[in-house]
């Protein structure tokens, strides 16, 4: 099961990625906007509107998720999987995607949204799968080097084995290069200073500059784990 929902992970990010598709990519009708709520959190939509499963798939597939700390009531479940076995049903045509008018960068939060589907909304992430950001991110800024790898982590992913604060964690975070250097840099200022965290003393906010510094080292997720294990973290 676990294997199987790491593939599931990494196969969303990367062809979410790589088709680009945002919002308006999703069929329109009932449950569009619960879709997009709940789903991406974690993943990317584009992957969604290219995917033609059957009903029993995506139900086997939602419940999956849940089992990975995926919260629906009974009602939102029905309805996302309505909405999935009617408008992305084998034969159902792919939507165009559509020219949007360019948005400003989002804040922080709302790039942390992205997260919370692994992350939680409280930073404690999920035991054996996904790392706690709350009391773990300060560790990771005082490291040397460490700055500049929480960076690289966000623009590569992360895949493998770590220890945080003794505990073990298996799982695939997907890197989001395709975001802004200025939702980057928000979104790591964000995690810095939430959940009781704070920056350690001497070091500023992180910037845009710094963020595109990291941009097109082409690092691998392997590359991301080695240098995570030379921080010396714990």
């Amino acid at each position: 099961m676990k294997a199987r929902y790491l593939v599931w992970v990494t196969l969303l990010a990367a062809i979410g990625f790589w088709m680009g598709l945002g919002q308006n990519a999703l069929p329109e009708g009932p449950g569009r906007e619960l879709v997009l709520q709940k789903c991406q959190t974690c993943h990317e939509i584009g992957f969604v509107t290219r995917e033609r499963q059957t009903r029993e798939r995506w139900d086997s597939l939602i419940t999956e998720m849940q089992g990975y700390g995926l919260r629906l009531t009974p009602e939102e479940r029905s309805t996302i999987l309505d909405y999935l076995a009617t408008r992305l049903a084998p034969g159902a045509t792919a939507p165009a995607p559509t020219q949007t008018q360019a948005a400003p960068p989002a804040g922080g939060a709302q790039v942390y949204n992205n997260c919370i589907g692994c992350h939680q909304a409280n930073g404690a992430g999920i035991p054996g799968a996904f790392p706690p950001l709350a009391g773990h991110v300060p560790d990771i800024l005082a490291a040397r080097g460490g700055r500049e790898w929480l960076i690289q982590v966000m623009l590569y992913g992360l895949q493998g084995q770590i220890s945080v604060k003794g505990a073990s964690f298996n799982g695939v975070m997907p890197g989001y290069a395709q975001l802004s250097n200025a939702e980057l840099a928000a979104v790591l200022n964000h995690i810095a200073t939430q959940w009781g965290n704070a920056l350690p003393s001497g070091q500023t906010p992180f910037t845009e500059a710094e963020v595109q510094a990291q941009r097109g080292k082409n690092l691998t997720v392997q590359q991301v784990l080695a240098a995570r294990q030379q921080l010396g973290l714990r």
